[in-house]
C-alpha cells in the first residue's frame, strides 16, 4: 500500500475517533441539542453515549468515515457564502435551513 494511502487511512482514524469523542461529549453536555447537532436520533444517542473507549477505539479504526458531511443541500451552501451584513445573518439563516430539515433529511 502507497504511504499516501496510509496517510489517508490514518488521518481517516483520526477523524473517526475525534468525531465520536466529540459526539459522546455533547451529548452528555445536553441530549436533546446534541442529538440535534449530530442528526441523531434517540436510539443512535444511546448507543454513542454508551461506547467504552475501546469500543470507540475500535469503530474509529474502520477505513471509512464514520460522520457525513450534512451540507447537501444547495440553498444552505450558497446562503453560506453570501456576505450578509458581514455575516451576521449566516449563521441565524443556516441554523433556520437546517431546523427545517427532518433528521432523516440530515443523515
Amino acid at each position: 500500500m502507497p504511504a499516501s494511502d496510509n496517510s489517508a487511512l490514518s488521518d481517516i482514524q483520526e477523524v473517526n475517533l475525534s468525531y465520536l469523542m466529540l459526539a459522546q461529549r455533547l451529548l452528555r453536555d445536553n441530549y436533546a441539542a446534541g442529538m440535534y447537532r449530530l442528526g441523531f436520533d434517540s436510539d443512535v444517542a444511546d448507543i454513542v453515549l454508551s461506547l467504552s473507549p475501546a469500543q470507540l477505539v475500535k469503530l474509529a479504526s474502520s477505513n471509512a468515515l464514520i460522520c457525513g458531511f450534512r451540507l447537501n443541500d444547495y440553498q444552505l451552501l450558497s446562503t453560506l457564502g453570501q456576505d450578509v451584513l458581514g455575516g451576521v445573518l449566516q449563521q441565524a439563516h443556516s441554523t433556520i435551513l437546517m431546523a427545517q430539515r427532518s433528521p432523516e433529511q440530515l443523515a
